[in-house]
């Protein structure tokens, strides 16, 4: 087993993860000063009014279970 020390560094909430997605999934977690950029504040809001503005409903759960079924069959 490996031991890592980070010198300063805040607490995980856990100590036993079953793997590296796991680890990486905490630590972003921990970014408490993450802040979006602009570009990426300006593009989540065009794809919020695109859907806002969406006249068509999409598909129903019954549609797309029988969609996945047909094509698994």
């Amino acid at each position: 087993m490996t031991t890592i020390t980070v010198k300063n560094g805040r607490k995980l909430s856990k100590t036993n993860f079953d793997s590296w997605e796991e680890v990486q999934a905490e630590l972003i977690l921990m970014q408490e000063d993450f802040e979006l950029g602009k570009d990426h504040a300006r593009i989540l809001k065009e794809r919020e009014n695109e859907a806002d503005s969406a006249v068509d409903n999409g598909y129903s759960w019954e549609e797309v279970k029988a969609e996945l079924q047909r094509k698994n069959a």
